[in-house]
């Protein structure tokens, strides 16, 4: 199928054009990941179609969604090609920054705000945040630093886990200041000093551009800093990681929407059963009716915590005042997607196991690709693991203890 999409605004999710892009993006899904082949054209069809601009408000030229909305779209996204759902992860945090931040002006502001009109242009943010070491994973310490140059900075150092950014116009990073301060720095992809490797190896999400980028005395200048956060500064209450965490069970819901249909038309396919099965109709086979129904309870489940969760972010980014929420409802919104999390990944995990068995040994044909479902799921349950997840949302309801504060909560 060849995209009829054109760039005349910001695509309305649930329109026939909607509809359109999603089925263009799902066509080809599974063989793409077969032929390990990058969704470029995917991701160029998001752009034109004003997918980077779904959260922001429409007297600017967005689509005015609410979090809980956006997510909707993200798990519809997922559905289709959860690889081309995680490449935009990053992208959509960004906007959630830039909304949260634009709260402290009128809409006046957003004509001045850079990045904003960027966003609006189709522009898309990638990620250039953790890295490789000895250093724990979630606590602010980079080795990548911006240091001052005659006409303004030079970023250097070298990142892993880059989503998105191959296929992103601008990448976001955080950088070392004197060992003080966190810097967020934003750059063009294409500027001199940025060398972007497509090296990530997983076993799933293959195709998102997870991997290293580098910066080698990389020109910055101040309107490429949109941050400075001293390392010894007591946090404003967030909701920003929260946001980014669900969104990895934003994708694991779509795909499981994915394992739902391919049990039902492995069901269907099927011509034999065994000899000593309850029935010779399939169709009406107890064990498989079973299984594919816990199938469905399981996605819609997902589903409906994902969304939950989502409704707390909402509430969240509803109490800002001057770019800083109210910490119970921030606190509120971190605890509901630590709680996702810890459910969602043993459930999902599990139903993309179960989903074999309603197929076969036929099932594990290679070029039925259906353990590529195990495999995304399983690779997006890793960024973080769901024991700490589960040990810290304990100590919070016996003890009181907050959940920590960094990019996993």
């Amino acid at each position: 199928m060849t995209s009829t999409v054109e760039s005349i605004g910001v695509v309305e999710p649930g329109s026939p054009r909607y509809r359109e892009l999603l089925a263009f993006i799902a066509e080809g899904a599974s063989a793409r990941d077969l032929a390990d082949e990058n969704p470029h054209q995917q991701i160029d069809a998001l752009r034109r179609a004003g997918f980077g601009a779904l959260r922001l408000p429409k007297e600017i030229g967005g689509a005015g969604l609410t979090v809980r909305e956006t997510f909707g779209v993200i798990i519809d996204l997922a559905e289709a090609d959860p690889i081309v759902a995680h490449i935009l992860r990053t992208h959509y945090w960004f906007v959630e920054e830039r909304l949260r931040e634009a709260t402290a002006v009128d809409y006046a502001g957003y004509d001045s705000d850079r990045w904003i009109q960027l966003i609006l242009q189709g522009k898309i943010f990638g990620n250039a945040s953790s890295e490789r070491g000895a250093q724990a994973v979630g606590n602010f310490k980079y080795g990548t630093h911006l240091t001052p140059h005659t006409d303004g900075y030079l970023l250097d150092g070298e990142k892993f886990y880059s989503t998105g950014t191959l296929f992103s116009d601008y990448v976001s990073i955080w950088a070392d200041v004197d060992g003080v301060a966190v810097a967020s720095v934003i750059v063009p992809t294409d500027r001199d000093g940025v060398t972007i490797v497509d090296d990530w190896d997983g076993i799933g999400q293959r195709r998102t551009g997870t991997g290293t980028t580098r910066f080698q005395k990389v020109h910055v200048t101040d309107d490429d800093i949109v941050s400075r956060i001293p390392l010894d500064a007591a946090p404003d209450p967030s909701y920003q990681f929260a946001f980014l965490q669900l969104y990895l069970h934003g994708l694991v819901s779509g795909i499981l929407r994915n394992v739902v249909s391919d049990a039902k038309n492995l069901i269907q396919s099927r011509t034999r059963g065994f000899a000593h099965g309850p029935t010779e109709e399939l169709h009406r086979d107890p064990l498989l009716l079973n299984a594919l129904g816990t199938l469905a309870s399981t996605a819609f489940a997902a589903e409906a915590t994902t969304l939950a969760a989502a409704d707390a972010i909402d509430t969240a980014h509803a109490s800002l005042n001057n770019g800083v929420p109210d910490a119970a409802l921030a606190a509120n919104a971190s605890l509901r997607a630590s709680e996702a999390k810890v459910h969602i990944d043993e459930i999902a995990t599990r139903a993309a196991t179960v989903l074999f068995e309603v197929g076969g040994a036929s099932a594990a044909s290679r070029a039925k690709n259906l353990d590529r479902h195990w495999r995304n799921i399983r690779t997006i349950t890793l960024h973080n693991p769901a024991a700490y997840k589960a040990s810290a949302i304990g100590n919070y309801v016996l003890n009181g203890e907050p959940l920590p504060f960094n990019g996993y909560f």
